[in-house]
C-alpha cells in the first residue's frame, strides 16, 4: 500500500513539473535567451546589448609578441528571473582546443554596486572581477569600461557600440595600478545575428 501510494505521489510530481510554468503567468518556461524583469534595476541597461547572438572575429597577442586570429561566437541571456545577464563567449584557442568562457552581470541596488564575474569553464577557473569592494564599470561616449584588480594586474576591457548590430570589445593590461597600459592584448569585432526581438 505505500509503495502504491509513493508511485502515485512520484507520478503526480513528474506531471506537475512537466507541465508547470515556473516563469511568470503565461510567459513559457523555457526561451532562448531569456526576459528581462520589469523589476530589474535600470543599470542592468548598461549590458543589455550583448543579449541575443553574436558572430566575430578576434586576435590575442601571444607570449612570444605574435598574434593568433580566432572566430567567435557570443550569446547573451537574461538569466535569475530577469535580474542578471550572462553572456558566453565560445570559440577555439590558440591551441586549437575548444574555449567556453561566461560572465555573470548583476547590479546590487541595496549596495549601489555591479556585480561581475567571469567563469572560465576551459580553464576550471572563476575571476571575481566587479564587486563592492574591487573594479568599476564606467561609461563614456558609447564606450562600456570595466576594470578588474587581480592582485598584480589590473585588466581593462572596453565594449565600443558602433550601433545596435555591431560592437568591438578589447583588453589592456596594466601592472602599475593603471598608471599605464599595455597595448591591447585581446580584440574582438562582432555582428549580431540574432536578437531578442
Amino acid at each position: 500500500m505505500a509503495s502504491r501510494r509513493l508511485i502515485v505521489l512520484i507520478t503526480a510530481c513528474a506531471i506537475y513539473l512537466g507541465t508547470a510554468s515556473h516563469g511568470r503567468a503565461g510567459e513559457a518556461p523555457i526561451t532562448t535567451f531569456g526576459a528581462r524583469n520589469a523589476q530589474a534595476p535600470a543599470q542592468l541597461d548598461l549590458f543589455s546589448f550583448l543579449v541575443g547572438k553574436w558572430q566575430g572575429t578576434g586576435s590575442t597577442r601571444l607570449a612570444d609578441g605574435g598574434q593568433a586570429r580566432f572566430e567567435l561566437t557570443w550569446i547573451g541571456r537574461y538569466i535569475l528571473d530577469g535580474m542578471a545577464i550572462a553572456d558566453e563567449i565560445h570559440s577555439l584557442g590558440p591551441d586549437g582546443k575548444p574555449y567556453l568562457g561566461i560572465s555573470f552581470r548583476q547590479f546590487d541596488s541595496k549596495r549601489q554596486a555591479w556585480i561581475i564575474e567571469y567563469l572560465n569553464v576551459s580553464n576550471s577557473f572563476i575571476r571575481r572581477q566587479v564587486n563592492p569592494h574591487s573594479g568599476s564599470v564606467s561609461e563614456d561616449a558609447g564606450t562600456i569600461v570595466v576594470i578588474s584588480d587581480n592582485g598584480k594586474t589590473q585588466i581593462r576591457e572596453r565594449y565600443r557600440l558602433t550601433d545596435k548590430n555591431h560592437f568591438t570589445y578589447s583588453t589592456e593590461l596594466s601592472g602599475d595600478g593603471g598608471r599605464t597600459w599595455d597595448p591591447v592584448s585581446v580584440e574582438m569585432a562582432m555582428t549580431r545575428v540574432n536578437s531578442t526581438t
